[in-house]
This record gives C-alpha cells, structure tokens and sequence, in this order.
C-alpha cells in the first residue's frame, strides 16, 4: 500500500538539493580562486610564521633518551641470564654427548678384542 506523501519523487528532491549544492561550491570555489589571483602578495607571505617545514628543519636535532623502566631493565638483564644459561647447558649436553659415544666406543672395542 503507497504512502500519502507530499513530495511526489523524495530521490528526485535529493537530487535538486546536491546540484543546488554542488553550483554553491562551484561559485564559492570561483569566488576564492578570483581572491587568490587578485592579491598582491601570496598567502603564505601573508601570515607572520614560517612553513611547517621550515620549523622542523630549523629546530635542534638533538633528541631526548626516553628513561627506560626499571621493569625494562630487569627484563632485559634476565634475557641476558637466560641466553647464556642457554649457551652453557647446550654446550654441556654437547659435552655430555661427546662423552656417552666415546665410553660407548671404548666399550665396544674392549668387546670386540675378548
């Protein structure tokens, strides 16, 4: 069942309103850049700062260390502990190792000659 509805087409409405907009940008538009043309000086002239750039290329280049937490610290140094004791129980059990094989070669060569 249609609705009873005052306007007749709601898109079409629509429609009107974003062409009706869009003429107003176009004439604002037309507006700022016959502004722009007919001034005498440049826009960026105009203000009394330098560019953004201008400030960052101009400004001192040292940077702040940011303080590292003690909890960063502490963390740090148990990687520390935990790679070396890494290191030191893989080069024991590499050890150990070497040693189980030669007492086994030992073993079998002392069989072999009975």
């Amino acid at each position: 069942m249609a609705w009873n509805r005052n306007d007749p087409d709601p898109l079409e409405a629509r429609r009107r309103q974003l062409a009706e907009q869009e003429r107003q940008l176009a004439e604002q538009r037309k507006r700022l850049t016959e502004e722009l043309q007919h001034s005498d000086e440049p826009a960026v002239a105009q203000r009394g700062e330098p560019p953004v750039w201008r400030l960052e290329d101009d400004g001192p280049q040292t940077r702040v260390a940011e303080p590292t937490s003690a909890r960063r610290r502490d963390l740090a140094r148990q990687r520390q502990r935990d790679r070396f004791l890494f290191i030191v129980f893989g080069v024991f059990l590499i050890v150990v190792v070497i040693v189980l094989w030669v007492a086994y070669l030992h073993t079998i060569s002392q069989n072999k000659g009975a």
